[in-house]
């Protein structure tokens, strides 16, 4: 079965089936950034929330290929 993985604040879902590889890789952060996650039971879904004080870039990887337009992404 196939796994929402919802990017916090901008609420874009990636979809990580299991021929997929999905990886969240934070940039130009302090370095005070860290990862929360809710994991919803009912919807196989989580939710991936960046936890900092300061500014940060999330860089998206699919199978190590950088993702370069989330808007493919936004439902």
């Amino acid at each position: 079965m196939p796994l929402e993985i919802q990017l916090e604040p901008e609420a874009v879902i990636f979809i990580a089936s299991p021929e997929n590889a999905i990886k969240f890789v934070a940039i130009n952060c302090q370095e005070d950034f860290k990862w929360s996650i809710r994991i919803g039971s009912e919807n196989r879904g989580i939710q991936l929330f960046p936890d900092t004080l300061g500014d940060y870039d999330i860089e998206v990887y699919e199978n190590d290929d950088l993702i370069t337009d989330f808007y493919k992404y936004m439902k």
